[in-house]
């Protein structure tokens, strides 16, 4: 990936240029890293500081990490240590940043080249908001465009017991945020910061591509890895009951479906594709 610079599509610059942090979590993510640095490097806004947090790779992610932080001393810092899961990184990378605006993405995700200005003229434009995020686009290993997430208005309850409308990787918030709702838990469990922040603030939304979010064979959204998928969807069951969700939430429904195809899987063996071909087409008549 080339670092590019925006066209006369950006938002236009002004005077006051506050500092954003944005925290990228990686574990043996050596892979993808690259583009996603790149992506921050990139911005079209100069005042941003990367701050990564690495729960000590060992698949060359540190070396890679050390050269770009020896490069760009102002605007790369990372540690590198064991940690108790993604939300204690993130806190770690939270505790570290001395940003005005705060963003986070993944280390195999990567941000458009006008995402960081967008988002710094939404705040200067609306002082008093505290949270805003926008679309993503789905790419895959090669980072070509597979799709897009268009994100939709918050909607309190429809957060709680339904679908999580704010994309991860295209969020931006300021310190008040967690100052007030708390960090994470060890998981890191997004949804369950989105009710609490949904809970205490207004959740602005930018009709725009912020950020592109990977999809590959190692990722927790690919169907290859049914343990992690089964793992996040459970816990995004509970925690939608921890927040007065109804008991059979969408959440609480997937997680059952999940678990019913992996318990499936494991009955029928080879037969379970044949299955699933039958049980698919007689929906579709």
């Amino acid at each position: 990936m080339d670092v590019t610079v925006c066209g006369d599509s950006c938002p236009g610059r002004t005077a006051a240029r506050p500092l954003v942090s944005i925290v990228t979590m990686v574990l043996n993510g050596a892979r993808y890293l690259e583009p996603c640095i790149k992506s921050v490097l990139a911005q079209t806004y100069p005042d941003i500081e990367h701050i990564l947090v690495d729960g000590a790779s060992t698949d060359g992610g540190v070396d890679l990490l050390k050269a770009y932080a020896g490069r760009y001393p102002d605007r790369i810092r990372f540690i590198s240590e064991p940690d108790r899961g993604t939300g204690d990184a993130w806190n770690k990378g939270l505790g570290m940043a001395r940003g005005e605006i705060l963003g986070w993405i993944g280390a195999d995700d990567t941000y458009e080249p006008c995402a960081v200005e967008t988002v710094v003229n939404f705040f200067r434009a609306n002082p008093n908001a505290q949270f805003v995020y926008g679309n993503i686009n789905f790419i895959d290993a090669q980072g070509a465009v597979t799709g897009t997430f268009e994100a939709k208005d918050v909607v309190l309850d429809e957060l709680i017991n339904e679908y999580c409308a704010v994309p991860t990787p295209a969020a931006f918030y300021k310190p008040a945020v967690f100052e007030r709702v708390g960090g994470f838990d060890d998981l890191g469990n997004d949804l369950d910061f989105f009710i609490r922040v949904a809970k205490a603030f207004r959740m602005h939304r930018i009709d725009k591509v912020l950020s592109n979010f990977r999809i590959h064979e190692g990722s927790q959204n690919s169907g290859n890895r049914m343990g992690v998928r089964l793992m996040w969807k459970r816990e995004d069951a509970l925690v939608s009951r921890r927040h007065g969700g109804r008991f059979l939430s969408g959440y609480r429904r997937r997680y059952y479906q999940l678990l019913l195809t992996q318990r499936l899987r494991r009955m029928l063996g080879p037969v379970y594709p044949v299955v699933k071909s039958v049980l698919r087409k007689g929906t579709t008549r």
